[in-house]
Order: structure tokens, then sequence, then C-alpha cells
């Protein structure tokens, strides 16, 4: 089989070779540009700068690559295509980790934005593509430009502002699992001083899917982790519908000054959760709903440009027992709303960017018992309010050869916590200031070959209830710490690349190194309560690589074959756990793999045919031991069992292991695209081609082979 479809790829590439009687200019050929990416400004950066610019690390997914990707939502895209890792459950839930900070689906280290703005969500797997441009993934700490949270880095996804002529697409799709794909979009100017884009697109998965049946290195040991009774079983309860849509209204107001209003919807119907394979937290399901609104107010004046952009978005989740656990059904809601005021001065060849960011996230939760009756959440309601002023300053020189950034921002954050009968606590509130900064050097040495360094460092501020909460469950009495400290990282880099698009040639090694403290973990105090406190410390480095050539430079772009790397190595993640006496203990970090690439080869003949094959090898990573039955009314004299499935004990010799060392997995996707004439094209994707068993998350195994066909009309 593996033999059948590299050769496929080999002949289809091959035949498709034949180019037009004229040679393409690389340089002025249309159909070429979207190879090269140095050019591309990078939106995230604040101060537009292009990306060959940058002395930060930074990762661009084109439109190109989201096409040809068999991903279906944001998770699918990043994990096959930026080296970061991730973790991803079944039931439309992940979340990202970059540079040794661990995955977690809070995305707690890592700062999700759609178009510089928060995105209104920590699940990623929420994110459809359908209105996606392109995708920006800023490796490194950018808390001195956006905050909390980006200790690991910023992911931001741009979407399409379509001007001129009007065009769209429809787009239908069907495959494994029966699973039916709908979208629909449209976008351009209506007058000369009105533009829109709409977009719609409608996803179900009417069969749970079915587990891959192989491992393409070391099954052996694989299955130890996996369990044999996996292997091209079918995941039960994971079916789901969900709908997207995403609207703009471009406005010139005059010359120098637009209006772009936008909004977004995001709706999962019944979407089934299955508890892990064995359901080890029973089969339930979900109904996800998000809405953003908000406007870009964009203008010139001078050497002034001016954006000011206010948003709002609520997101809800409602998980409904099916009475197959001890749980009843849950109810979360997260509003985020703020505002974004930046003015980037240019000044001849530099860029100075100075601004203010207003932001508010709010938390509410209701539970409830299987009878359906109010009780106890699990945390009070809270408001984290911030407040931050920043600068970034861009500078260029010797004709652009040498780039250099230093920025810094204060940030003032404010901690609510609401009283909550159920948990017995008042209302309260905290606030205290952080200061963060980064300084970063580019320098273009000859021909495309430059050094790069940067630092920085970040923070992540606690959660309200961390600091200034104070409530009681069935486990004790919690009390939040008012002297509590945001954890904080500092992280340097250095690298080298060489870039010449002319020849095809692209490649940077970057090695990198944080030092991660005041890590916020669960205390126990003298009376017996619990409390937080910043105890532990962690460390971690690695080698970044970024690697490319493409044979089309070889006939000035009448075509592109392209061969490309983009890997992470983590040298080092280490956690020192901070003891009673003081000293520290050791142990390697969980949730953090030590190794994540994606490689492959892509053919375009840049009329219409398109091939791809995307291979992504994911490293080894610990994680904790929960895939167990397990016993609590002896507390904390746990009483471990196995889990039992279908009447039979299943990973028996794993109970008493608290931590996993899981295996190393390679998961290969391919795909085809054809556009027959200017209006239609057809597509084959195959994710999964080898049908890998391998799993994000402990017990949530990901799906084996599938199988989708395309059809697309644009106009």
């Amino acid at each position: 089989m593996k033999k059948i479809i590299v050769a496929v790829f080999a002949l289809s590439s091959i035949f498709n070779l034949k180019a037009e009687e004229t040679p393409k200019n690389f340089n002025d050929t249309t159909a070429v540009k979207h190879l090269n990416l140095s050019e591309v400004k990078v939106n995230a950066s604040r101060v537009n700068a292009k990306m060959k610019d940058l002395p930060q690390k930074v990762d661009v997914i084109t439109k190109r690559v989201i096409e040809s990707s068999p991903a279906v939502n944001m998770a699918d895209l990043l994990k096959a295509n930026s080296a970061i890792d991730i973790q991803q459950y079944s039931g439309i839930n992940a979340g990202i980790g970059i540079r040794g900070f661990a995955a977690s689906t809070s995305s707690k280290y890592a700062v999700i934005l759609i178009n510089g703005k928060p995105s209104g969500t920590n699940n990623i797997a929420s994110i459809d593509l359908n209105n996606v441009e392109r995708v920006e993934i800023l490796k490194g700490p950018f808390s001195s430009q956006y905050g909390s949270d980006a200790m690991g880095g910023v992911v931001n996804i741009v979407t399409k502002e379509s001007t001129g002529e009007l065009g769209g697409s429809v787009g239908l799709e069907y495959g494994s699992f029966q699973t039916s794909k709908a979208n629909v979009s449209i976008g351009g100017s209506v007058s000369e001083n009105v533009d829109f884009d709409f977009s719609y697109a409608f996803h179900n998965q009417g069969k749970d899917y079915m587990v891959g049946d192989n491992n393409f290195y070391d099954k052996d040991y694989a299955e130890t982790i996996l369990d044999p009774t996996t292997y091209g079983e079918r995941m039960e309860n994971t079916k789901f519908q969900k709908h997207s849509i995403n609207a703009r209204i471009g406005v010139n107001l005059s010359y120098d000054w637009k209006l772009n209003l936008n909004g977004s919807f995001f709706k999962g119907n019944d979407v089934e959760t299955p508890g892990s394979f064995w359901h080890v937290y029973g089969m339930d399901s979900k109904d996800l709903e998000r809405y953003t609104v908000g406007f870009d107010l964009k203008g010139k004046q001078g050497i002034h440009n001016l954006t000011f952009s206010p948003y709002y978005s609520k997101q809800e989740e409602q998980n409904f027992d099916l009475g197959n656990d001890s749980y009843g059904d849950t109810k979360y809601t997260y509003k985020n709303y703020g505002f974004q005021l930046n003015d980037a001065i240019y000044l001849n060849d530099h860029i100075l960017a100075i601004g203010i960011d207003n932001n508010t996230q709010k938390y509410e939760s209701l539970n409830y018992t299987t009878e359906g009756s109010l009780e106890s959440p699990f945390q009070p309601d809270y408001n984290n309010i911030a407040t931050g002023l920043y600068s970034q300053f861009q500078m260029n020189f010797f004709n652009g050869r040498l780039n250099a950034s230093v920025g810094m921002r204060g940030d003032n954050v404010k901690f609510k916590t609401k009283a909550n009968e159920f948990l017995g606590n008042d209302s309260s509130s905290e606030d205290y200031w952080v200061f963060t900064k980064n300084i970063g050097v580019k320098y273009d040495i000859v021909g495309g070959l430059s050094v790069h360094s940067s630092w920085g460092d970040a923070f992540l501020a606690p959660s309200a209830f961390q600091v200034a909460g104070e409530y009681q469950t069935a486990f004790g009495k919690t009390v939040g710490k008012a002297s509590l400290d945001p954890e904080k990282s500092n992280t340097w880099d250095f690298g080298f690349g060489y870039k010449n698009f002319k020849n095809g040639i692209n490649f940077d090694l970057t090695y990198f190194d944080t030092h991660h403290s005041d890590k916020i973990v669960n205390e126990d105090m003298d009376n017996g309560d619990k409390t937080f406190a910043n105890a532990d410390k962690a460390d971690m480095n690695g080698l970044e690589i970024v690697a490319s050539y493409d044979f089309g430079a070889l006939t000035d772009y009448e075509y592109s074959l392209r061969f490309y790397l983009n890997y992470t190595h983590i040298f080092d993640a280490t956690v020192k756990n901070k003891q009673l006496d003081g000293s520290y203990l050791k142990s390697e970090m969980t949730y953090v793999r030590d190794n994540n690439a994606s490689f492959g080869v892509e053919f375009d003949n840049l009329k219409g045919f398109s091939t791809r094959l995307n291979g992504r090898y994911i490293g080894h990573r610990y994680e904790d031991n929960y895939m167990y039955t397990a016993d609590y009314s002896n507390w904390p004299n746990i009483t471990r069992a196995p889990i039992n499935h279908k009447g039979e004990n299943v990973r028996t010799d794993l109970i008493n292991e608290d931590v996993l060392r899981h295996p190393v997995y390679y998961v290969f996707d391919y795909s085809v695209n054809y556009k027959i004439n200017d209006h239609y094209g057809v597509g084959l994707t195959v994710a999964n081609l080898f049908d890998e068993n391998y799993s994000e998350k402990d017990g949530y195994n990901m799906p084996g082979r599938t199988v989708t066909a395309r059809f697309t009309y644009k106009f």
C-alpha cells in the first residue's frame, strides 16, 4: 500500500511537469508570488513588519497549504504544519504548546488571536478554516506585545479581506464515517467605497470514527500504552455536527480611512464526548456556541498609522449527562471584551508602535446534580481585567541589512471573584502590575545568509480564584493567596538562516533556552485548608529547524516541486518541584513532546494541478496516568482498579504507574487537487494515510485512515 501511494504521487507529479511554451519569470508571475513568504507582512508583529525583517522566529501557514490540507479545523492544521505540540480530545476540543511549554486545552501558555485580537476561545478545534487567509505562528515570549499567557508564543489567524471584483466559491465534500461538508464564501467590492466577505461552513460526522490499526514504528511498545483492544476498533460516541459563519463589511470613509465591521458565529450541535476509548468518564454530549462582534477603524494621519479595534465575544458550553456516570449537567459561559488602540509611527526606515490594550475575561459556571437541581460549582465565578500600555520599535539600518527591535509593556491586572452560596465565599478583589520587555537583532551577512537573536520575558497571570477566592467543597476549604505572583519566564534564542527564493532555498536553524519560575501549585495549609503557592521551576531548551528546497527554481518557476521540513527538538524539559525542606526534586516535564516535525513533498504546476504528501513525526511525551477507575471514598488513600471495557479488564499492567511515557507516532496525509477550468475543481484527501493508531491525549485515540472527495465551484 505504501509503495503504491508513493508511486502514484511521483507519476502524477512527473506527468504534470509539462509546461506551457513560454517559461515563467519568477519575479513577475503572479502565480509564483504565493511561494515567497519573505515579503509577507506579519499582522501580529504590531509594527506590521515583513517576515524577513523580524528577529523573532515566525512560521506562516499559507492559504495554499490550507486548501491542500485534509485538516477540518485549526487544531488539525497546526499540528500537521507547524511543529508545535498539541493536546487534543475527541469532541472538538484541543489546545497547543509551544517551545516546551506544556500543551493544554486551556492554552494558558500561548495566545490565540484572530486578526490580532483575542479569539474569544482557548479551544482551537472550534475555529473553522473556511474564512482563513493565513496563520502566523510567533514562537517565543511575546508578553511585551500581548500581555499575559504569551510565554510560549502567539498564534494569529488572519481572515479574508476581499476587494475588487465580486467572487466566491462553493464546496462540497463527502468521506469516511459518513462525513459531509459544505461551504460557501463570497466577497469583493459592491461599490467604490464598500466591500465585504461572507462565508458559511457546515460539517457533519454521522458515524463514529474508526481508530487506526497500525504503527509505523515500534508497534510492540505502542501497544503497551494504547492497548491491543483499541486497534482497528470504533471510537464510540464521537459523532458531531457544527456550523460556522463569518461576515465582514468594509467602508472606505476617505482615501486614508477605512472601517471594517466584523462578526462570526460558531455552533456545535450534539457533539458527542466519549470519555476516552474505554469511557472512563462516561459517554456524554455537549453543545458549543460562540459569537464575536467588533470593528477595526484604520487610517493614516501624516506619519501616524492608527488602528482602533473594540471587540466582544461570548462562548457557552453545555455538557449533558447521559446517565452513565455520577456527574450531572454543567454550563460554562466565557465572555471576552475590550479594545485595542495602536499607533504605528513611520520614521523613515523605522517604525515605532505604541498603544493600549484593555481586556476583560468573565467566567461563569453552573453545575447540576443528576436529578437536575443546582449544586456547588467547581470554582467561583470571576473577572480578570487587564490594561496594558506598550511600545515596540522596529529599526532598519544599512538598507535593510540590519534589523533590530526593542519593546516594553506594563500590565495592570485586576481580579474579582463573585460570592457563591454553594461555595460559601464572599466577593473579593486584588490587583497588581507586571512589566515585560524584549529585544532582538537580525543581520544579513551576504546574499541571503543572516544571523538573528532575541531575548524576552513573559508572564502568566494567576486566575482570580487563585488570588482572591475562598470557598468550601466536599474536599475541604480553598483559600486564595493575595500575595501570589504571576508565573514568569525569560527566553533567549540564537540562530542563522539562508533564504534565496531565486535559487529555491529556505533554511533556518534556531536554538532557544527558557527559564520558567514561580510556577503555581496547590499547597496545604497548617490548618488543613488548601491554597496556592509560587513553588516550582522549569527549564526548557531546544532546537528549531525550518528547511525547504524548490526544484522549480531550476526552471524559473515553471512549476513548484518543494521538499520541506519543520522540526522542533526539545533537549531538556524538566520541572523542579519544591519539597517541604526547601530543596528541589527534578523530574521530566509532563505533556511536552520531545520531538515534533512536519515534513514532505508538494508539487504544483501553477496551472491548476497540485499534490502533496505530508508527514508528521510525533515524539515521546510523559503523561499522568488517569486511565483507571478509582475509589475516592477513603481519600487520600485512593484504591485503583483496572479499566473494565465490555466485560474485560484492560491496561492492567499500568494501574499503579503514575506517569506513562507515550510512544513515537508517524502520521501521513495525502492530497491531490485538479482545477478543471476557471470554475470547476475536484480533489481527494487521505488523512492518516497509513492508518496509524495514535493519540494526542492518553486514551483519546485519533481517527484512522480518512478518505474525503471534494468538489468546488468558483465564480
